[in-house]
């Protein structure tokens, strides 16, 4: 896949990292050069340094071929406008953002974008392990219901890649917390004791 990741911070280059490292076509975007630090020496990816809304960055990057698109700045509003030039200008048929307030999610699901908030998933994984509630939550993505249940790694797979876990019909993994941080799920991640898996189902 041909894949454009807008922001070059700890979660941006890991999961540029990772996804060059499953074969994937990846071209990052800041508008910090220095940014690119973060990634390994070994990324075989493209990186961008320009603004990431604007529209000859984005060409540059390779947009009008993209695959997938996906907004992670510390900017909530930089995503979403990244995020609405990428599917309503270019067309990208994958596009989703991560969103820090998660009072602002309606907002993107206004315009019919995905988001992943984190601050939610890690609170939610946070409120569980202390009070011993729910370990499931619910949220809309495009419209759409779905649940997210955490689930504690066994200890069968830990020191193994995510591939190694079979989960239920009709469910995926979303993603993995690991400590404290979110990662989208990708089959080269490596699982160890502690983390948590983001187990994902649609709500009918």
């Amino acid at each position: 896949m041909n894949i454009i990741i807008i922001g070059c911070g700890k979660v941006g280059s890991k999961f540029a990292q990772i996804l060059s490292e499953d074969g994937h076509d990846v071209v990052i975007v800041d508008n910090d050069k220095n940014a690119f630090k973060l990634l390994n020496h070994d990324f075989n990816g493209l990186t961008v340094a320009g603004v990431p809304i604007d529209q000859d960055v984005l060409k540059q990057a390779g947009i009008e071929n993209a695959d997938a698109f996906a907004a992670v700045t510390p900017d909530d509003n930089v995503n979403i406008m990244a995020c609405q030039v990428a599917k309503e200008i270019f067309k990208v048929p994958r596009v989703i953002a991560r969103i820090y307030n998660p009072e602002r999610e309606h907002v993107f699901h206004h315009f019919g974008l995905e988001t992943i908030c984190p601050t939610n998933l890690t609170v939610d994984v946070m409120r569980t392990k202390i009070t011993g509630e729910s370990d499931s939550s619910h949220h809309t993505v495009a419209g759409e219901a779905f649940t997210f249940k955490r689930e504690s790694v066994g200890r069968e797979v830990e020191g193994k890649k995510l591939s190694a876990v079979k989960t239920k019909r009709d469910c995926s993994v979303f993603g993995v917390i690991q400590n404290g941080v979110f990662v989208f799920a990708n089959s080269g991640i490596r699982l160890g004791r502690g983390d948590i898996l983001i187990v994902a189902y649609q709500t009918h």
